[in-house]
């Protein structure tokens, strides 16, 4: 058992969550439920009721308020009954001082209301370390109790503990704060209000992090400045892990150790005046600095083996879905790898992260992607008439906006599980497509690409249409990767007619 060093706060008061991200996604888990099965007219109404009161709070700026009437709609509609237990539990959120831990090193805890609770409520509160099952590195077999018994109660929050952590194996690891009632347990429909979670990356990296730092710290323009960026953007984004602005989604299989050695060998080689990725093949994590806002924006890229500088090569610009980034077509797709498939058929590669994980590759996720299309150019040699988009779910919905702006630049897409507007087809008639949807996709319906393909065919397109009567929004795109390349092998770009 561990125990508890409980910092309490010096006044009472609730810490508001004044975040519209929250809002929105309190929102969307609403209207998700709502569309279930099982939902009777009377929940359905009361939950309308709750819905458009937190609407008219979050246009004033009341987003505290709105996340309480949101919490309380999600509760009506799992048909669980809305107690100072649930308000309570429902409330809290958890967060920790830092994300990236050396092996031994202790770690604080903050739990705080997201809206004001006036009840009495108590709950109790268990912490465990669990590894996270999708992480890399950490051997831990068992969950491992770090702290039991502490009561919370609404009048004491925001309150925090510092934990100590066992020396245990590197890797990903997740804090998972368990609340549970004082009296009775907590209820079925609702359990995952009284589950708190926040990730962890337990490795020995401080150091490194600080020779990175000091290595940094003065280059000159005179430097090849593409490359650095690359160097540059390991430290930052070690920087915002730690600070708990990136989601576990995004680094539970990053090697951190690993790009710390990449970054000081393209350090290295800059310091020997030499381009770090001069001759490589493979797979590379790389970064550029946005003209647009000064970021540090990264993205990935596949150099197939066959490459050599020697003739322009052909180029696939990859767009992930939503909620995904730069990573998901060469890590997300294991059973239908993508990068297997580009080796063997001679394709440059590169996946923009878009920034925003739902931004439909918009505004300045738009400008990310022509700025790295621009960044590979610069240092390969690309065949301007053989560059191809390939896109799923949102990725598709924008390789079929994107390429309909700009008809003249684009010699295929690929397009999984998407959709768009029909009317926009004429203007894609001299560009070939390739699209794919599974019948039983409940998140973009099969409806959606079947309009696309018989307008892209009805304004005289070149269509292969598939529709994949077993799969789903995800499946779909199972198995499609090599027969889409070789399409696209067998066409280059057009002059519009």
């Amino acid at each position: 058992m561990g125990r508890w060093w409980l910092v309490l706060a010096v006044t009472t008061g609730t810490a508001a969550a004044q975040s519209s991200a929250a809002v929105r996604a309190a929102a969307i888990a609403v209207e998700s439920q709502k569309q279930g099965p099982g939902v009777s007219d009377a929940q359905r109404q009361e939950s309308d009721r709750l819905e458009g009161q937190a609407q008219r709070e979050t246009q004033t700026g009341r987003f505290s308020e709105a996340l309480r009437d949101y919490a309380h709609a999600l509760a009506v509609l799992r048909n669980a009954s809305w107690t100072p237990v649930l308000e309570l539990a429902s409330s809290i959120e958890a967060r920790v001082d830092h994300v990236m831990l050396d092996i031994g090193q202790p770690v604080t805890v903050t739990l705080a209301s997201q809206y004001r609770v006036t009840s009495g409520a108590q709950l109790s509160l268990s912490v465990f370390l669990v590894p996270h099952s999708g992480g890399s590195g950490s051997t831990l077999a068992r969950e491992i109790c770090l702290a039991r018994g502490a009561v919370i109660e609404a009048v004491r929050l925001p309150f925090s503990t510092r934990l100590r952590i066992p020396e245990t194996a590197p890797g990903a690891y997740s804090l998972e704060l368990r609340l549970a009632p004082l009296n009775g347990t907590a209820p079925d429909e609702m359990k995952e209000a009284f589950l708190k979670t926040a990730p962890l990356h337990i490795e020995n990296l401080a150091s490194e992090a600080d020779q990175l730092r000091g290595r940094l710290a003065g280059r000159g323009a005179s430097q090849n400045q593409a490359a650095l960026a690359g160097a540059e953007y390991v430290l930052r984004f070690f920087e915002r892990v730690d600070r708990g602005e990136e989601s576990a989604r995004r680094f539970v299989r990053y090697s951190f150790r690993q790009e710390f050695e990449t970054a000081n060998v393209i350090l290295d080689e800059l310091d020997r005046g030499r381009n770090p990725f001069q001759g490589r093949h493979g797979d590379f994590r790389r970064a550029y600095r946005s003209a647009l806002d000064g970021t540090l924006q990264p993205y990935r890229l596949f150099v197939p083996d066959a490459y050599d500088g020697s003739r322009p090569f052909p180029l696939v610009i990859a767009l992930h879905g939503a909620g995904g980034d730069e990573n998901d077509f060469f890590d997300s797709y294991q059973e239908a790898p993508l990068k297997r498939e580009v080796q063997r058929t001679g394709f440059l590669v590169v996946c923009p992260k878009g920034r925003g994980p739902s931004s439909g590759y918009r505004g300045a996720a738009e400008r990310d992607v022509f700025d790295v299309w621009a960044e590979v150019r610069r240092d390969y040699r690309v065949d301007p008439d053989r560059v191809y988009i390939l896109g799923h779910s949102m990725g598709a919905f924008a390789a079929w906006r994107l390429a309909a702006q700009h008809p003249d630049l684009f010699a295929g897409l690929g397009l999984i599980a998407g959709g768009g507007e029909p009317e926009e087809m004429p203007k894609l008639r001299d560009v070939p497509q390739y699209v794919v949807h599974g019948v039983l996709d409940d998140t973009v319906p099969v409806s959606q690409s079947r309009a696309m393909a018989a307008a892209a065919r009805k304004a005289g397109a070149d269509v292969v249409y598939i529709e994949l009567p077993e799969a789903g929004h995800y499946n779909a795109a199972l198995g499609q990767f090599g027969p889409m390349l070789d399409f696209f092998r067998n066409v280059a770009r057009r002059r519009p007619r």
